[in-house]
């Protein structure tokens, strides 16, 4: 899940170059990460550990986007997202995770400079911008990606 607070990273791009960037570095995590398990056992525990994290940050990145979107306060009752719990083979979870990226990286990709000025209403990270969350994705996809390939050193390859 999110460890840590967004909102201690910068609130926006110093430019458009560093934001598309930030875009090509969300959107080919999942792509290194099936790479990283091709070493890894198809039931390891511990990939599964790591992939069940990611794509809970994936879930909960998605919920507070949405929000952003639509105008919500997540500080409401009926916000979604929080306590997601995902389960399935290592595999059923990277592609979840590969789903859940997509969509959530579809969803600024296609608005333009607008994102920049999103930020989230309510909740634990009140105050953050859809650049600061992109930010911490990308952070934690670092030690998502190191988890999984730990794992594949660990443990023999099936």
């Amino acid at each position: 899940m999110m460890e840590g607070d967004p909102r201690t990273l910068p609130a926006s791009p110093p430019s458009e170059v560093e934001w598309e960037d930030l875009l090509v570095r969300l959107e080919i995590m999942p792509r290194a990460l099936r790479v990283a398990m091709e070493d890894a056992s198809a039931d390891s525990d511990a990939v599964a550990r790591a992939l069940r994290s990611g794509v809970a940050m994936e879930a909960v990145l998605q919920v507070m986007l949405e929000a952003m979107v639509d105008g919500r306060d997540l500080s409401a009752p009926d916000a979604k997202g929080a306590g997601v719990s995902p389960s399935g083979s290592p595999q059923e979870l990277l592609a979840e995770y590969a789903r859940l990226r997509m969509r959530n990286f579809v969803m600024v990709q296609r608005r333009g400079l607008n994102v920049w000025e999103w930020t989230v209403r309510g909740g634990p990270f009140h105050g953050a911008t859809a650049y600061q969350l992109f930010q911490f994705a990308a952070k934690s996809d670092g030690a998502l990606l190191a988890a999984i390939r730990r794992a594949g050193r660990a443990e023999p390859a099936a």
